[in-house]
């Protein structure tokens, strides 16, 4: 079932990820689980499970609840995670290295198959898993020769560059045909709308984890609110 994108909003999917986690733990325990225990994992309320898995069909037996692995298998289906997805860095420091040097950061479903910099020192040498750093100027014949040789289309790309550089690189790789952007940069990107950008900004995740930190009873909100 494809849905249309505003159909379904970005936390929900958020959630699908979180839920194919706690399945894959619980499955080590069981063969089943129902609304309310992966609520009660999920710190939220089984009516909102059962919504958010009903976006994509009916999965559930009333009474029962779910098959662990019928249902795993399910979400991994939704999240396109069932096939291997072609993937190039864009940016190959500090980050970008320890990207392509730990794929298992990257979990199941997902290849890199480029790597590119623009960087004359960092052009041409070794990476990880057998792969050659390219200049980004590259980036579309590379694009071009994959879908052309070997039939691989490739529409996703992790940006790992510096601040400064990161709209222009974006806008070099929407050029080329990429339409999925995992933006590992400060910068916010501005895109074409039919672009999805997720953003994976650190330094925003740990201003939101230490507010927590220091907010981490009622009380304590009610008394520096």
């Amino acid at each position: 079932m494809r849905l249309k994108k505003l159909e379904i909003s970005e936390r929900v999917v958020q959630r699908l990820t979180e839920y194919l986690s706690i399945l894959k733990e619980a499955r080590k325990q069981d063969s089943e689980i129902n609304s309310i225990e992966l609520a009660k994992i999920m710190n939220t309320t089984s009516a909102q499970v059962r919504k958010d898995l009903s976006t994509f069909g009916e999965f559930g037996v009333r009474g029962k609840g779910y098959d662990i692995d019928n249902l795993i298998e399910i979400i991994t289906r939704i999240l396109g995670i069932d096939k291997t997805n072609d993937v190039i860095i864009v940016g190959h420091g500090k980050m970008g290295e320890m990207l392509s040097s730990n794929l298992d950061v990257l979990g199941e479903g997902f290849k890199i198959i480029g790597i590119f910099d623009k960087d004359n020192d960092k052009i041409g040498k070794m990476a990880a898993n057998n792969l050659v750093v390219q200049d980004i100027r590259n980036i579309g014949e590379f694009i071009k020769n994959m879908k052309n040789d070997s039939n691989i289309k490739i529409n996703m790309a992790i940006l790992a560059v510096v601040k400064e550089q990161a709209q222009i690189a974006a806008e070099g790789l929407v050029k080329n045909g990429i339409s999925a952007i995992l933006n590992m940069t400060t910068c916010k990107l501005e895109l074409d709308k039919n672009v999805k950008v997720v953003d994976m900004d650190i330094s925003a995740k740990l201003q939101e984890l230490n507010f927590w930190r220091i907010n981490n009873t009622e009380n304590n909100m009610d008394e520096k609110i």
